[in-house]
C-alpha cells in the first residue's frame, strides 16, 4: 500500500505561495539587518576613535533609513503572515521548518545588533562625560 500525502494539493500549493512570499520578505530584512550590523560595528569604532558627533550622526541616519525600510516590508505582507498563523496547523513540517529557520536568523541579527547598541551606547555616553 502507498503512503498517500498528508497534504491535500491545494493547501500545498498555497503553503508553496506562501512560503515564497515570506521567505523573501525575510530574506529581503536579513539583508537589511546585515547591512544595519555593519553600521553598528561602524558607528562603534567611530565612537572609539572619537569622530566627531556630526559623522555618528550620519551613521545614525543611515541606519534609520534601514529600519524604515524593514517596516515597509513587513507592512507589504501582512496578509501573507496572518493566512501563514491562521493556517499554521494545516502546513508542512518541512515548509514550518523551512521559515522558522529563516525567522532565527532575523531574530540572531537582531539581538547582535542590539547588543552592539547598547555597547555603543554605553560608551557615546562615557564619551559625552569626558568631554
Amino acid at each position: 500500500m502507498a503512503l498517500r500525502n498528508s497534504t491535500p494539493p491545494d493547501i500545498q500549493n498555497r503553503e508553496d505561495l506562501l512560503l515564497r512570499r515570506l521567505l523573501g520578505l525575510y530574506g529581503e530584512e536579513i539583508t537589511i539587518y546585515d547591512q544595519i550590523l555593519h553600521l553598528s560595528r561602524q558607528q562603534g569604532v567611530m565612537i572609539q576613535q572619537g569622530q566627531p558627533i556630526a559623522d555618528i550622526r550620519k551613521i545614525l541616519e543611515q541606519k534609520k533609513n534601514c529600519l524604515d525600510i524593514v517596516s515597509r516590508l513587513e507592512a507589504t505582507d501582512k496578509s501573507a503572515k496572518r493566512e501563514w498563523d491562521m493556517g499554521k496547523q494545516q502546513w508542512s513540517v518541512r515548509g514550518r521548518a523551512r521559515l522558522h529557520e529563516v525567522l532565527g536568523k532575523v531574530g540572531n541579527l537582531i539581538e547582535e545588533i542590539l547588543i552592539i547598541e547598547e555597547d555603543n551606547d554605553m560608551q557615546l555616553i562615557e564619551h559625552t562625560r569626558a568631554c
